[in-house]
This record gives C-alpha cells, structure tokens and sequence, in this order.
C-alpha cells in the first residue's frame, strides 16, 4: 500500500513539473494526425480518428489548463480564448477580472 502511495506521489510531482508542456505537444500531435485521418479517409466510417481527435484537444486543453494554475497565465492567446467560452470559463484557473 505504500508503495502504491509513493508510486502515486511520484507521478503527480512529475506531471505538475512536466505534464504541461507534454499534454500540450502530443494533444497537437493527437488532433492533427485525428483530423488528418478524418481528412484522407473522407468521413467518419472508422471512429478511431475522431477519438484520437477529441483526446487531443482533451489534452491540449488541459496542459494550458496545468499551465494557467501554476503560472496564473495562459501559455497562448488561443488558449486564453478558449478557455474564456462561457462553459470552459467555470473551471478556468485564471479568473477574468473585467
């Protein structure tokens, strides 16, 4: 059981240390090469691509999510946007103040 705690503790320090840049580089890998495929297969006949897609932008999304908690900025404009969409805007680390 300890093991399995300090195991846990492990990956959490990692990801608050790394897991922002990461997320955001393989999310922009993830929903390009999904929406590449959407693209040349023409359609959604194999759902994998679509998938692949929306776990991309999951992870994009949430490494300037990770960003914007620790730094209390957005690590782009786009980011800063999306994040500002009525929805998104609940759970935004980063307050709009006007």
């Amino acid at each position: 059981m300890i093991t399995v705690i300090a195991g846990a503790v492990v990956v959490l320090i990692l990801v608050w240390l790394f897991g922002s840049g990461l997320a955001r580089f393989v999310g922009v890998l993830l929903l390009i090469d999904g929406l590449g495929g959407i693209a040349i297969r023409n359609g959604f006949d194999n759902p994998r691509f679509a998938v692949e897609a929306v776990i991309g932008l999951g992870l994009w999304l949430f490494g300037h999510w990770l960003f914007a908690a620790k730094y209390g900025q957005y690590r782009s404009r786009l980011a800063q946007r999306v994040w500002r969409l009525p929805v998104l805007g609940w759970v935004a680390p980063v307050r709009r103040i006007a």
